[in-house]
């Protein structure tokens, strides 16, 4: 009896529907759920079909070979323009290498390393990526004000922004914890972007992240939101007034409170999981802001 309570509950932490109708013009969307409390949620709204299929047709992951071999053609474009001096630069899978030959080659290599770096950030700002710690990763506090104002129907399904902000973020905690994760992003990189989650129904630990601060941003503009990475994982920290006994970290004079989007635990805002919290604890914890 205790196993099938126990299952039972899980299931409750999930959608309860979600109704799709697709035209050329629009996908009008119907989602019931449940939140912690138990209480039932319904959100009916409409997004472009356009908008829609193009997230969906965005790449879940980086692709680096032809990302190496564009950032290759700009470091050969300004070495065309190095006289007395031949430069090529080769994009793979790997990287991009520089061969230098002529006058000056040792310094004309140092400068085509400044020029790769150059157009390695420019390359990578354009598909919607970053750096973090030396590693390629998706610019989620971009897309997350990126985003915010094509959420705004859905911001509207919820009820928009109510006068205390924590009842608003809870409703849109719940509605995107209660987005099935999606387990195929277990895969090393793979992130959907806001209107590509809603698309698909599926997501990850950051593509739900980005979601909801998308949300928030959209409800809250003035609102200090950022984004918590630790190893493996990543979750929302939010500028709301802490209450007693929520998880909160401080960074750069903020007193931040956080936030677990992943699901599908129905966790409040102000309570993240345990295994968040171990890992925040005892390894680093970096909050960037939007």
């Amino acid at each position: 009896m205790t196993l099938l309570l126990a299952l039972l509950s899980l299931a409750s932490a999930q959608q309860i529907s979600r109704d799709v109708d697709k035209t050329s013009s629009e996908w009008s969307f119907d989602v019931k759920w449940k939140d912690a409390a138990g209480e039932k949620h319904r959100a009916q709204f409409s997004l472009p079909a356009d908008e829609v299929k193009a997230d969906l047709d965005e790449p879940l992951r980086l692709k680096t070979k032809p990302f190496h071999e564009d950032v290759a053609k700009s470091v050969n474009a300004w070495g065309k323009k190095q006289k007395g001096t031949k430069v090529k630069a080769k994009g793979t899978k790997d990287g991009v290498s520089i061969s230098v030959s002529g006058d000056d080659a040792r310094q004309v290599l140092k400068d085509a390393q400044v020029q790769l770096e150059s157009a390695r950030d420019r390359e990578l700002k354009e598909r919607g990526f970053t750096t973090l710690d030396g590693a390629i990763v998706p610019d989620h506090t971009r897309h997350a004000r990126q985003y915010a104002s094509d959420v705004a129907p859905i911001v509207e399904a919820l009820g928009g922004p109510t006068k205390d902000a924590r009842v608003f973020a809870d409703l849109a905690l719940s509605f995107v914890q209660t987005i099935p994760y999606e387990k195929a992003s277990l895969k090393r990189d793979r992130y959907r972007r806001p209107l590509s989650l809603v698309g698909r129904n599926r997501g990850d630990c950051d593509s739900k992240a980005t979601l909801f601060l998308a949300l928030m941003r959209e409800a809250y503009p003035d609102m200090e939101l950022g984004i918590v990475y630790i190893k493996g994982h990543a979750y929302a920290a939010v500028g709301l007034e802490p209450e007693s006994g929520d998880d909160t970290r401080r960074s750069d004079g903020i007193k931040w409170v956080l936030a677990e989007p992943v699901g599908p635990a129905l966790h409040p805002v102000g309570e993240i999981s345990r295994r968040s919290k171990r890992k925040s604890r005892f390894g680093r914890a970096e909050i960037v802001a939007l």
